[in-house]
C-alpha cells in the first residue's frame, strides 16, 4: 500500500480482522464491482464487521474509515484501493479455500484503550480513519 504520514505519537493503532466470508458485489451494470468481506475483530470480541473494498485511486489522506454502530455490535468499513491492489485482493480471495482463515490488519487513527489493554469500541458509535491495510493469506 502507499506510505502515509499520520500523527500517532506513542504507538501505531491497528485492528486485526479474521476473514469469515467474502462476496463480489455488483449493484448496477454501470458501476464497478466491489468486494465485501465479513470479519471478526480480535480487539473487539463479539462485533460483526463488514469491509467494503472499492476501486478508487487516492494519493493523500486516509484510505477509508470504520464505524462502530452505537446500539448494535456491528462495524462497517469502506476502503479505497488502487485498481492493482483491488485486483490482487480479488485474486487472493478467489483462490481455493485456505487451510486457515486469512487476516487483514488495519492501521487506524487513535482509539481508547483501557488499563488492561481492552478496547472499548463495541456499541460506541465511534468512527476511525484507516490509513493503511495489510493482509496475510495462508498458502499451505
Amino acid at each position: 500500500m502507499r506510505d502515509v504520514e499520520h500523527n500517532n505519537l506513542a504507538k501505531e493503532f491497528s485492528l486485526h480482522l479474521t476473514v469469515l466470508s467474502s462476496d463480489m458485489i455488483k449493484s448496477s451494470i454501470k458501476q464497478k464491482s466491489k468486494i465485501s468481506v465479513s470479519c471478526d475483530i480480535s480487539e473487539v470480541p463479539k462485533v460483526n464487521c463488514t469491509l467494503i473494498f472499492r476501486i478508487q485511486e487516492q494519493d493523500i489522506g486516509p484510505i477509508g474509515s470504520i464505524k462502530f454502530q452505537k446500539n448494535r455490535p456491528i462495524a462497517s468499513a469502506t476502503i479505497n484501493l488502487s485498481e492493482l491492489g483491488f485486483g490482487e485482493l480479488r485474486d487472493l480471495l478467489c483462490r481455493a479455500i485456505p487451510p486457515r482463515p486469512a487476516s487483514f490488519f488495519l492501521n487506524t487513527s487513535k482509539y481508547i484503550e483501557g488499563v488492561n489493554g481492552e478496547v472499548a469500541m463495541r456499541n460506541s458509535g465511534l468512527t476511525l480513519e484507516i490509513y493503511d491495510l495489510s493482509w496475510r493469506f495462508p498458502l499451505l
